[in-house]
């Protein structure tokens, strides 16, 4: 789900961003026996896998590994429903799953602010019920590449089991932290150490017909020439 520009994913497959999981389940308090259902999975598991449930009180539908959730019969109903739903699809999905909540449940999904209005979802609204808690997420989502997404987004939570006491009611802001990015550690550089310069040695050849000795007559260290 993402309204940054007209393209879309099939299936609405937009992950949902690790921060903003993360804002909602640390105020969420499950419950040890609590069965859990994310209806729309994906194909990186992000909510599913962060729901810290027992693998055999956690259920799932993912139209892309052919559990199409608005096509099954789960037979039973759950205590903690939490997703990320298509948009096109989400009136159809909200229905279901408050079909599929207990009486004590709670059922949170991941929507559009804008998703309140429009004069066609009038009916819709009448008909399930406006949210107890819709806690607004600061800043924006980001789902695609690029910045963050064109308009707001805020969890929906119906809350009849009171799982959610550390959010307040009606609207609020959650602030869903953005991961800073590591600094890059600078490598010092490796100074190739100099090669001193070579010094070629001198050889002297010794000058034939010259003496060794010095001219000391005068006083001037010449060296005098031998006869032939």
């Amino acid at each position: 789900m993402s309204s940054t520009n007209g393209n879309t994913i099939e299936h609405d497959n937009y992950q949902t961003p690790q921060n903003a999981i993360d804002a909602l389940l640390k105020l969420v308090e499950l419950r040890d026996d609590d069965d859990f259902l994310e209806p729309c999975r994906g194909t990186e598991r992000r909510i599913f896998d962060a729901v810290n449930l027992p693998d055999d009180q956690k259920y799932w539908c993912e139209i892309q590994e052919d559990r199409d959730y608005l096509a099954s019969d789960l037979g039973k109903k759950f205590d903690v429903i939490i997703t990320n739903p298509p948009f096109s699809l989400s009136e159809e999905f909200v229905r279901k799953m408050r079909s599929e909540l207990k009486p004590d449940g709670t059922l949170i999904f991941l929507q559009r602010v804008n998703f309140l209005g429009s004069r066609k979802r009038i009916p819709f609204w009448g008909e399930v019920g406006f949210p107890h808690k819709a806690p607004i997420l600061i800043p924006r989502p980001k789902f695609a590449k690029g910045g963050t997404d064109s308009c707001e987004y805020c969890w929906y939570i119906f809350d009849y089991g009171n799982r959610t006491t550390n959010i307040p009611s009606a609207f609020s802001h959650v602030v869903a932290e953005t991961p800073k990015k590591q600094s890059k550690i600078k490598t010092p550089r490796t100074r190739k150490p100099k090669t001193p310069d070579l010094v070629t040695p001198v050889t002297i050849e010794p000058v034939i017909g010259i003496a060794s000795q010095s001219n000391t007559s005068n006083g001037n260290p010449f060296l005098v020439l031998e006869d032939f």
